[in-house]
């Protein structure tokens, strides 16, 4: 690999960044722009501060910070309404269905799929991963085979919290034989470094050791620039219990595990009392039982992660580097009601594609480069990310991308970068797909659905569960005039259902075959 040549790319195209966003270099020397990726994992829609419409007792100053000094995308949207699908979009630049990702446990990443970092690592870039991968399989699913450096965290759609050492498996196995290994919804125990080694870890939790990891990446950083993809398991369930910082503000139950106590309480699985595990998993986090203290142990880990975000900003000003760093933060998916989350006043939750299962939060901090305070509602997706990038660092993907440039919407001349339909597409299990032309969106359902919604009471305390329907069939909204979907007009706009339809079988002939990861190649 030719360093010398690639930062003499990044040289040139950096000074056309500057000048294509209106910025002076004012006789400075100009430093190719460190990025980090910050994704958050099921928050709701209306769970940040820096949104238009946010949830009661939200604390989330640094993000609100980070946000008011940048860029707010108040249309953006996930590649898909659950994690793993979602993430492969968002590193790929790529419809995920093109080879067969359409739901959990699909298309995986295959051999001859490429993603950001391996882009930003040809651009001389020094790379790192921390947090969740969950990408559903394939050849190149362990992040070593991403681009990345190094890395730090777990391979599975989630993770406990706060167990997260080889102790808490040997307690496991000692009262139950083989029943760590049964615990494949929510594993525990070490992290794995570099996929070559495990770490174990006492008196903390996922959100602090990822932060920290982070902060000891950004702190050894050199004349090279650096990418950070963070992506935390706050907050996908398990929210049994809140992090010890801020229990005692939102008044929670301690709820503590001792592994020498003979009997572990729910909400802790215990095996010898509910041998069965998935009935216990279902109970703790399918609100099989609601949990009175759901939606404060959501807001105390929703406070947390801002907290050590905080803390990332300020390595970053320690450093002097702040300015010169690109923040992107946003959410994997909708908000989910298992978490419960709150996305109102958009429809639903994670697992649908209303907008409330795709329509996330996001925003872009970069003192050196973007206005300042500014909302662009113009349509982006994830998928916009690595053309962004792409554009940024002057390496050419190696396929064609789905994703666009956002740079012209920095400058503020361009208005719309998606003028082309999009899609969103769970495939033959789910049978729900999506049509987005302009401000029309066709939905389509096979079967109809309930969704759980939570009820809280003046305290904030979970009183019991709601059920939201969403139907089947054809639905037809004009998001101009009704950007909650509360009215649906497929029955008297026939003519646009059948061509928004027939823009969907148009692009669905396109994509792959649904896979199951295992077999991607």
């Amino acid at each position: 690999m030719n360093y010398n040549s690639n930062y003499l790319k990044l040289g040139f195209l950096f000074l056309f960044v500057f000048f294509f966003t209106g910025i002076k270099a004012q006789n400075k020397a100009v430093k190719t722009p460190n990025v980090i990726v910050i994704l958050a994992d099921d928050i709701g829609y209306a769970d940040v501060g820096f949104q238009e419409n946010t949830s009661l007792g939200i604390q989330t100053p640094n993000l609100d910070k980070l946000a008011k000094k940048g860029i707010v995308f108040s249309n953006a949207y996930a590649s898909a309404a659950v994690c793993s699908n979602s993430r492969l979009g968002l590193s790929t630049g790529r419809y995920q269905q093109r080879w067969g990702a359409y739901y959990y446990g699909q298309g995986g990443l295959p051999s001859n799929e490429f993603t950001i970092a391996e882009m930003m690592q040809e651009a001389g870039y020094k790379t790192m991963k921390v947090g969740k991968t969950h990408l559903n399989g394939g050849p190149k699913s362990d992040p070593m085979k991403h681009g990345f450096d190094h890395w730090l965290g777990f391979k599975s759609h989630s993770y406990d919290y706060f167990l997260l050492s080889q102790k808490d498996v040997d307690a496991y196995n000692k009262k139950s034989p083989g029943s760590a290994a049964k615990a494949k919804m929510i594993p525990f125990g070490p992290l794995i470094r570099d996929s070559k080694t495990v770490e174990s870890y006492e008196n903390t939790n996922t959100t602090e050791v990822f932060t920290n990891e982070s902060v000891k990446f950004i702190e050894s950083a050199n004349e090279k620039p650096f990418y950070l993809q963070l992506e935390y398991n706050a907050l996908h369930t398990p929210l049994y219990k809140a992090p010890e910082a801020m229990r005692e503000k939102y008044a929670i139950p301690a709820r503590s595990f001792n592994r020498d106590d003979k009997v572990w309480e729910y909400p802790h699985w215990d095996p010898i009392i509910e041998p069965d595990y998935s009935k216990w998993y279902s109970e703790t986090c399918h609100l099989g039982i609601a949990d009175p203290y759901g939606r404060k142990i959501y807001l105390a880990h929703l406070e947390y992660m801002d907290m050590m975000i905080g803390k990332i900003v300020k390595a970053l000003k320690k450093k002097g580097i702040l300015d010169n760093t690109i923040i992107v933060f946003s959410s994997d998916n909708g908000g989910s009601n298992q978490s419960y989350a709150n996305n109102l006043p958009i429809n639903s939750y994670k697992y649908c594609l209303m907008d409330g299962g795709i329509k996330v939060p996001m925003f872009i901090h970069w003192p050196n480069g973007i206005a300042k305070n500014k909302k662009v509602d113009a349509l982006i997706t994830h998928r916009d990310l690595y053309a962004s990038l792409s554009e940024l660092t002057g390496i050419a993907p190696k396929k064609k991308l789905d994703g666009k440039s956002l740079f012209p919407l920095f400058k503020g001349g361009e208005k719309e970068i998606h003028n082309e339909p999009l899609f969103w597409d769970s495939g033959d299990k789910e049978k729900n797909w999506v049509v987005r032309s302009n401000n029309w969106k066709l939905v389509y359902r096979n079967e109809s659905k309930n969704y759980a919604s939570y009820v809280l009471d003046k305290k904030g305390l979970v009183t019991g569960l709601t059920e939201e329907p969403i139907p089947a069939g054809y639905q037809l909204y004009d998001l101009n005039k009704d950007p909650y979907e509360t009215q649906n007009i497929a029955s008297v706009n026939t003519a646009k259902v059948a061509e928004m339809k027939k823009l969907y079988t148009d692009w669905r002939a396109q994509m792959g075959k649904p896979i199951r990861g295992s077999k991607a190649k």
